[in-house]
């Protein structure tokens, strides 16, 4: 590091050096706030908003980016399908970048204008440090289902990754789901200006009545009420948009620009996103990789399809193997499920497959296609008109 130009270095234990160093006990937690300091601290000149959970996150994030840019406040995105900044889009390796990357691409938002920035918080990112020395002026918080188990090991302590976004960090103010139970525990524990989306909360949407352009319905927050349609699938987006306003309501953006954006709310790439043009069967493609995710995305399907639903999806190798037969039982609540590969990794993509179908029930409809191509062939050549196709994971 030194014969490459390095001023200083920061070590965990002592080094023969002609640079000053820097000695602390575990360099990865000080890396975030070396990166920030390098850097100018710039999530305070930035209203950064903060979505952590299990599912939702790229769809509150884009959402937040499309309510900011409608009005005016020129903002930058960090998440799962990358990072756009002045709407230049930038490849990422995670869905939280390294803290060295974070602080840099934040940096360059500060240095180009914008005004907010809605970034996804990952577990691994928050138990790794990566968005250390950030300043949240807005911390969100969607649902909590079975993910990630291989890396936290069990459910509490995934669950306790995701609070220390609300406990250990500079957060301006929380907005919480709290119609999910560990969302509900999440602001019982707040001890910051905290907004609870959901019934019995300041904020939710009333009286939702899904049409074939998208859902109508009343939001409810503490800024004001408002009937609105909304160009979003399922009540799960519903929520994901009720979400994304009060985010962006709690960062300081007007109550009537957040409603007139509302209407006008871009498809998210891979969630829930319809490729199919204008054929007798409907197409859709979503990255739902979770028992519960496949279940919400299936059950969406359902309520407008007017035949079949057929979903294709599988499990990721490597990763949480308890989570395959659940992710077999949702499967399972298509009409036909199409068990197959997702990103077999290192491991045997047949194995994979019998693992997720072992949690099919007896009698279901389904087949086994290890092939993922192959696998959305087949379904597709399966499909009649007026049947959805899900196809479900990695796309």
């Amino acid at each position: 590091a030194v014969d490459a130009g390095a001023a200083a270095v920061c070590v965990s234990r002592p080094v023969d050096t002609t640079v000053p160093s820097i000695r602390v006990e575990d360099t990865r937690r000080a890396l975030g706030p070396l990166a920030a300091e390098v850097h100018g601290h710039p999530s305070h000149s930035l209203a950064v908003v903060g979505v952590t959970g299990t599912n939702g996150k790229t769809t509150v994030t884009h959402y937040v980016e499309a309510i900011a840019a409608a009005a005016g406040w020129n903002p930058g995105l960090v998440g799962t399908i990358g990072a756009r900044v002045a709407g230049e889009r930038v490849e990422l390796g995670h869905t939280t970048p390294e803290a060295t990357t974070f602080q840099r691409l934040l940096a360059r938002m500060r240095d180009e204008g914008c005004r907010l920035v809605a970034t996804e918080v990952s577990s691994h990112a928050l138990v790794m440090g990566r968005v250390a020395a950030t300043r949240f002026e807005v911390a969100a918080f969607t649902n909590l289902s079975q993910d990630h188990l291989d890396f936290h090991g069990d459910m509490a302590s995934y669950l306790a990754a995701k609070q220390t976004l609300f406990t250990d960090y500079e957060v301006g103010s929380a907005v919480v789901n709290i119609d999910d139970p560990a969302g509900a525990g999440i602001a019982a524990r707040t001890v910051v200006p905290t907004v609870r989306v959901g019934q019995g909360g300041e904020a939710y949407a009333a009286d939702v009545t899904p049409g074939p352009s998208g859902a109508s319905f009343r939001i409810v927050t503490p800024w004001g009420s408002a009937d609105v349609t909304v160009p979003v699938w399922g009540r799960f987006n519903v929520d994901n948009a009720v979400m994304a306003a009060v985010c962006c309501l709690a960062a300081g953006i007007p109550f009537e620009d957040v409603v007139g954006a509302l209407g006008e709310l871009p498809v998210v790439p891979g969630r829930f996103q319809q490729v199919s043009g204008d054929d007798p069967v409907s197409v859709f493609v979503d990255y739902a990789h979770t028992p519960a995710g496949m279940t919400q995305v299936i059950a969406t399907a359902r309520e407008f399809a007017p035949g079949r639903v057929i979903a294709v999806g599988g499990a990721g190798g490597d990763r949480d193997r308890e989570k395959r037969p659940m992710m077999g039982l949702a499967l399972a609540e298509a009409d036909l499920a199409v068990v197959t590969s997702d990103n077999p990794r290192s491991e045997d993509p047949a194995t994979i497959v019998e693992e997720v179908a072992a949690g099919i029930p007896e009698g279901a409809s389904h087949v086994r296609v290890v092939e993922r191509a192959d696998a959305i062939r087949y379904a597709l050549s399966e499909a009649r008109p007026g049947d959805v196709v899900l196809i479900l994971g990695r796309g």
